[in-house]
Formats: C-alpha cells, sequence, structure tokens
C-alpha cells in the first residue's frame, strides 16, 4: 500500500506530488497519457516543430513554488515575453504593450496623453494586489466569518478605498473598469482580452474583471505583470516538476489511466486503473476536474443525491479553440518579415471592444464566433529549441467555439478558415505550412477535462473562492474521507499557477498530523 494516490499528471497534480513526497510520504501519480503536464505540455507534431498544445505563456506560477521545488535546477528556464502584446488596428495604427512603463505610456501616447498619464495608475493599482497575491492563491478561500473581515486583510498595506475597489472587481464587469481609466477604444481593446480567457462571457458581463484581475498579477523572473515564454514549450514547466517529484521519491506512471475511485463505508481505499489492476493507498488525490472526478470515477460510490447535484450544474462549457503549427517566413503586420518586437508579442486580433462583444454574441447565438479574437504566439522568436532554423512554430488561441459534442468535429475545418482570413487581413503572409486545431471538444479528449473547458469549471462569481467547486468542499477536501481534489477546478481556479495543488498539499499534511489517517 502507498500513502497517496494522485489520478493525472498535470501540473497540479505534479506539484503535489512533490510537497507530499518532499514530507516524506510514499506518493505515486498516474496519468492517462504517454507523457506528464495535462494540458501544460510540450508535443512534437511534425519533426522537429515543438508546439504547446494547450497552455501556452507562464506568468501565474508562483514563485514560492518554484523556489521550493527548486524548478530551476530541474531545468526550468523562462524567456522574457517583451513586448507582451502587439495590436494591429483597422485604420493601420498598431499598439505594443512593454514591459517598461515608458516606453508602453509613450505607444500610448499616440493614441491619448490622459490614457498614456492612467496607464501608469493602472499598472501601481495591479502592483499593489500582485504583492499580496500568495496571500490570496496560496491559502485556502477564506470562510464566511473571514471574508466578512476581508478588509482587515488590507490593513497596513492600503488604504480602505484602493481595498474596496479590488474587492469590486470579483462581481465587476472589465468593460465598466476600463472605461474608468481609459478613453479610446484602442488601449481598452488591448488590455481586454485577459478578462474573457478561457470564459463564456464578454467584456460587459459581471465578474469578468475578476477575471481580468487572475492574469495580471503574476510576474516573470522577477518582473511583475509581465509573461514569458518556457524554453522548449509549456511541457518544460512540467517535465521540471516530474524530475522534482522524482528527486523526492515520487513514482510517476504514464499510459495508467484511471478507471474507477476505489470506495468502502464513505472511505477511499485507492484506485483501480483501465487494465484492472487495484492500487491499494491511504489517500487519493483527484486533479481532474470536479465532474470527471465525481460522477466519473466515483460512478459507483454513495453520494448524496444534493451534492450529485451540485456537481452537475457546475458550469463547465468550455469556448477556447487552439491551432498550433509552422510557417516558414513570419508573419508581416507592415513590419516587413524580418524579426520585430510583435513577432516576440502576444499578437492580438482585437480592433475594438465592440469586435469582442460582437464575437460573444455570435457565439451566444450560432455557437461560434463568425469573427474570433485571437492571441498569436511565435515562442521560436525567442526560443530556438521550438523549430528549426528557417521554420517558426507558432500557437493560436481564439475565442469563441462552443463546446458540443454533435458539431465541434464538423465546424473544425469553417473554424481554421475564419482564424486565418482574420489573421491575413492584418499579416496576408501568414500561410501556415501544417497546422493542427483543436475544439472544445478535442481538448476534452486530448487532455481528458470535462466540456473543454480550461479552467476545469468557469472563474464566475458564483464558481470561486468558497463557492468554488461547490459549497462546503473549497478546501480541497470531499464528502469521502481520504479523498481530496488539488486540480484547477478548485481556488483560486485556473492557469498554470501550482496554486492548487500547493494548497491541497497543505491541508492533506494538516489532516495527516491531526491523525485522521493513522
Amino acid at each position: 500500500m502507498i500513502d497517496v494516490a494522485i489520478i493525472g499528471g498535470g501540473h497540479n497534480g505534479l506539484v503535489t506530488a512533490a510537497y507530499l513526497a518532499k514530507a516524506g510520504l510514499k506518493v505515486a501519480v498516474f496519468e492517462r497519457r504517454s507523457i506528464v503536464g495535462g494540458a501544460s505540455v510540450t508535443e512534437e507534431l511534425w519533426p522537429g516543430i515543438k508546439v504547446s498544445t494547450g497552455a501556452y505563456v507562464l506568468s501565474l506560477l508562483r514563485p514560492k513554488i518554484i523556489e521550493e521545488l527548486r524548478l530551476r535546477d530541474f531545468g526550468l528556464k523562462v524567456y522574457l515575453k517583451d513586448p507582451g502584446l502587439f495590436v494591429p488596428f483597422e485604420n493601420g495604427k498598431r499598439l505594443y504593450i512593454w514591459s517598461s512603463l515608458e516606453k508602453t505610456k509613450k505607444e500610448i501616447e499616440k493614441f491619448s496623453v490622459n490614457d498614456a498619464k492612467n496607464y501608469e495608475k493602472w499598472v501601481k493599482f495591479w502592483d499593489t494586489f500582485a504583492d499580496l497575491a500568495d496571500f490570496f492563491m496560496l491559502n485556502p478561500p477564506p470562510t464566511i466569518e473571514e471574508a466578512k473581515n476581508l478588509l482587515e486583510i488590507f490593513k497596513g498595506n492600503i488604504n480602505e478605498e484602493l481595498a474596496l475597489t479590488f474587492l469590486r472587481t470579483f462581481v465587476q464587469d472589465a468593460r465598466s473598469l476600463l472605461d474608468e481609466y481609459f478613453e479610446t477604444d484602442e488601449v481598452k481593446s488591448a488590455l481586454a482580452e485577459d478578462s474573457v480567457v478561457g470564459t463564456f462571457a464578454s467584456p460587459s458581463t459581471p465578474g469578468t474583471a475578476y477575471v481580468l484581475a487572475h492574469h495580471v498579477i503574476g510576474e516573470v523572473n522577477g518582473v511583475k505583470g509581465a509573461w514569458g515564454y518556457v524554453e522548449g514549450g509549456m511541457g518544460g514547466v512540467t517535465q521540471a516538476l516530474r524530475r522534482s517529484a522524482e528527486h523526492f521519491g515520487a513514482e510517476i506512471y504514464t499510459d495508467a489511466e484511471v478507471d474507477e475511485i476505489l470506495v468502502k463505508n464513505n472511505r477511499v481505499e485507492g484506485i483501480k486503473l483501465k487494465n484492472g489492476k487495484i492500487i491499494n493507498a491511504k489517500i487519493v488525490v483527484s486533479n481532474a476536474d470536479p465532474k470527471t472526478t465525481f460522477l466519473k470515477l466515483l460512478r459507483n460510490a454513495e453520494l448524496e443525491d444534493e451534492f450529485i447535484k451540485k456537481i452537475r450544474a457546475l458550469k463547465n462549457t468550455g469556448v477556447s479553440f487552439k491551432i498550433v503549427g509552422y510557417l516558414e517566413e513570419l508573419p508581416d503586420f507592415g513590419n516587413g518579415k524580418s524579426l520585430s518586437p510583435e513577432h516576440v508579442a502576444s499578437e492580438l486580433i482585437i480592433p475594438s471592444m465592440e469586435y469582442l462583444e460582437k464575437a460573444y454574441d455570435d457565439a451566444r447565438i450560432s455557437g461560434y464566433s463568425k469573427e474570433p479574437w485571437l492571441s498569436i504566439n511565435i515562442q521560436s522568436s525567442v526560443d530556438p529549441t521550438v523549430a528549426p532554423p528557417g521554420k517558426f512554430s507558432f500557437s493560436i488561441f481564439g475565442q469563441y467555439l462552443v463546446y458540443n459534442k454533435n458539431n465541434n468535429d464538423e465546424i473544425k475545418e469553417r473554424i481554421s478558415e475564419i482564424t486565418l482570413e482574420k489573421i491575413r487581413e492584418f499579416a496576408p503572409n501568414f500561410k501556415p505550412i501544417k497546422y493542427e486545431v483543436l475544439t472544445p471538444l478535442d481538448i476534452e479528449r486530448r487532455f481528458g477535462i470535462s466540456g473543454g473547458n480550461i479552467f476545469h469549471i468557469d472563474m464566475t462569481p458564483d464558481q470561486l473562492y468558497f463557492f468554488r467547486p461547490v459549497i462546503g468542499y473549497s478546501n480541497y477536501t470531499t464528502p469521502l474521507k481520504g479523498l481530496y481534489l488539488c486540480g484547477s477546478g478548485t481556488h483560486p481556479g485556473g492557469g498554470v499557477t501550482g496554486a492548487p495543488g500547493y494548497n491541497a498539499s497543505v491541508r492533506i499534511l494538516e489532516d495527516i498530523r491531526k491523525g485522521l489517517y493513522k
């Protein structure tokens, strides 16, 4: 018998494994695919071409986890993505967002002097809360009683008005928040993307200000708010985590799909693999999404009907699609085909706020955006390990395409056509040599995520903090003794943060110290 069996070798499962093994427990990870990483993986789909088929840039992985698990020692290397954003507009203008505040202000001054001044206020506002990010992310969500005293948390750090402004983002829409700071549509368009990533909502939807907040409080190599490319693709994160976990004593098995969590007398006894093998364990930790965990892996367990109803009702409809591939020349956005700053940046196709709103409206009515918003990333612009000379690997993240088992396969070709057509309006020479499209249905199939939702469940106000994943079980526990959750469906949510995995490990070690598993 082992101490802990972890279902799924995604980044949070590996974080949990590393911390528990480091604490001296006998830990084993069981991964369905032939490679670990979950949705943070690198795949060589064509000879010499390595692409990040799921997550594609890094910022939110907590520095504490990087340091304590010695991820740099185990091979993690991140290139700063600077400029972070490049946005071309239909009138021929363009906007770069740099890590340098002064460089960005000069860019914004081309559109509005007032917006340039307010951009500095915008950055300082988020920097204040970036300093508190670990408090919110590397702790379980507050209880109701603690939530009543949230203002006390900020004492000594910020004033009450600023604290209330931040707390308002939990229910505010991103569009009104951006309107408070900026007057030009171009600047707002450049900053609105983070508010709707992975979310079936428009910037006008309440709660999207928090989705934005979730994405701007990270850092890369000490640069606040920045994003970066992981050397070798996003699999570089999870390969480093695997090496760390194994260094501390965890065993990791691939091609080992879990078929069922075994339960007796309301307590877990272990897991059964698809091949029939039974693994006895005192504790089971699921890195799978809540619906997969409770509706599939616990199909023979006796769980209360009310609990199961809450799980079934969770919002988890995926709306994101990916296109990965390679080019033989860099896209020409007006500066030529030679390597330019825009090729390092995330190239955003969001020409206006109304464009974003219409993309959402189309998807709500027709199931997909006739003109999707897009984020194009050419990682080989800074990382020579992902493509041979003369070739350029790319990743396109797009929305909206609504998860639908009946039509996602049929509509795949149409999605690729409208995506490439839209990019060519700004860069006519964007002509992939090879590419692969991943619809939400493909994301579900490849990564095992119900509904193809990249956050496991939506990050809306009713599914955050003490509501995530359901009321009463926001602290990584479940109704079954010995069963814990550690995936993105728990607090603080999606993205490659490592925080759910860290928090789950802390909870498990606390329960062990209380003597719950003697």
